[in-house]
């Protein structure tokens, strides 16, 4: 399940991270670099992947303003749960 999660986390959060340079080979990224980021929507073109990425963005965001000090990667997990 642990594994499952991980990659769960991965994929999901991929289209969001990737705006940040780094973000995805960062793994001591903080919340807080993430929000300073200030990373703009992002859109694939696949209106349920959208969706889904915008509310888990959104998720991430609201996450990771409670507990800035935290890793990024946190974040993604607490989000999926």
């Amino acid at each position: 399940m642990r594994y499952f999660l991980a990659a769960a986390v991965c994929l999901c959060t991929t289209p969001v991270l990737a705006q940040v340079p780094g973000a995805m080979t960062d793994a001591n990224m903080t919340c807080e670099q993430y929000l300073a980021a200030n990373i703009p929507d992002v859109k694939t073109g696949d209106a349920a992947l959208d969706k889904m990425s915008a509310e888990l963005d959104g998720k991430i965001k609201t996450w990771c303003k409670a507990n800035p000090k935290a890793k990024l990667m946190e974040a993604a997990e607490k989000a999926l749960q």
